[in-house]
């Protein structure tokens, strides 16, 4: 079972939900899930609502920060949102918030999408 739900495809950005544990047995699948999003919607912008995801593992970063380099190749850029406040302090600690862009809640990472 996915991680990843489609939200909204439309508009000025691909808005997808992520939820549970993003780990080493989830995260290839969660990797390609959002790759084969992306290449099929074509957006700048691709945002991970991640109010739900309620563990992030070593092998979870690595590949948020991987799917942050590959979209950036394509000039698509990674941003997420609603992060629990106990891993975007991880975020935090190893510089991955200047990596990756993070907001603190749906509508504004939606609002920079637009600018």
């Amino acid at each position: 079972m996915s991680m990843i739900e489609l939200v909204q495809a439309n508009g000025p950005a691909l808005l997808l939900r992520a939820s549970g544990r993003l780990n080493v047995l989830s995260a290839d699948e969660f990797e390609a899930d959002v790759k084969i999003a992306a290449a099929m919607t074509k957006k700048d912008v691709v945002i991970i609502e991640a109010s739900n995801l309620t563990y992030l593992s070593s092998a979870g970063l690595r590949v948020l920060f991987r799917l942050s380099k590959n979209l950036g190749k394509l000039d698509c850029h990674l941003r997420l949102c609603g992060l629990q406040p106990y891993i975007r302090e991880v975020f935090e600690i190893i510089g991955f918030d200047r990596v990756i862009q993070i907001y603190t809640d749906l509508p504004s990472a939606l609002s920079a999408s637009r600018s």
